[in-house]
């Protein structure tokens, strides 16, 4: 999806903070570099840096990254930030953990982007490296994709400006995985006046468990764990809300293969 139009409203409606305890003990728990792909404005990004992790931020948007290069400076921190594609990911350099938070791998809607996407992680990571990546549940997530416009959020804007009013529609498309809509944002004034519309375009794939896993293993990577949610339960079927994978690079094998 392309943020890049609403950039400088996308924390006004996404301050999530459920799943960042999570992020921060997997990330401070071995030290080394991580590197968080499709990181937007930071939501995951920040706390991770506070917290001394030495962090890469890699996004498509650089409206999103503009944000976030902001907010760096504003708080006295400093990390490397860059305008890539996840699937055509060069920065370089290995990491320790990679990291896509808030189910936006699913936002990679072909098959050979996800295969892209993958090749590349495994070859950022170094031997023995993690990846941890973000799903949403297929048998939960599908139940609110109804093709009904649904007012998903009001919230009031900065320093008393007004309301923002967060809308959107979902529906399948025919292969019954690959969701597709939009999602509407309205800028009101305190009396109520309409300022400004924006809309942006939604598309994203529900990847089942089984989709997933063959597609990481195609990949090089072997699963280490499969959770639930972001308290490290087990993941079950029907009624887990997320699908959060902990996959591995495998390590060096030595010459003699010992």
């Amino acid at each position: 999806m392309n943020y890049s139009s609403i950039a400088d409203l996308y924390d006004i409606c996404v301050s999530a903070t459920f799943d960042i305890p999570f992020f921060l003990k997997e990330a401070t728990q071995n030290g080394g570099d991580v590197l968080e792909l499709m990181s937007g404005t930071g939501r995951v990004s920040l706390p991770l840096i506070e917290a001394g992790v030495r962090l890469t931020c890699v996004d498509l948007s650089p409206e999103m990254l503009a944000v976030l290069r902001n907010k760096l400076v504003r708080r006295g921190l400093s990390a490397p930030v860059y305008a890539m594609n996840v699937c055509q990911l060069d920065l370089d350099k290995q990491f320790d953990l990679v990291l896509i938070p808030f189910n936006s791998f699913a936002e990679i809607t072909e098959t050979a982007s996800q295969q892209s996407a993958l090749a590349r992680i495994y070859q950022h990571l170094k031997p023995s490296g993690r990846f941890i990546c973000t799903l949403h549940n297929p048998a939960i997530r599908a139940a609110s994709v109804d093709n009904q416009l649904q007012l998903w959020g009001q919230y009031p804007m900065p320093d008393g400006k007004g309301t923002l009013m967060f809308w959107g529609c979902q529906e399948f498309e025919q292969d019954g995985k690959t969701v597709s809509g939009v999602e509407f944002f309205e800028e009101y004034d305190p009396q109520g006046l309409l300022l400004a519309k924006h809309f942006i375009s939604l598309r994203f794939v529900l990847l089942s468990q089984d989709e997933f896993e063959t597609l990481a293993v195609a990949a090089g990577f072997t699963v280490r764990a499969l959770y639930g949610d972001y308290t490290w339960s087990p993941f079950q079927a029907a009624t887990s809300p997320y699908m959060v994978w902990e996959l591995e690079k495998p390590g060096q094998v030595s010459a003699s293969g010992l």
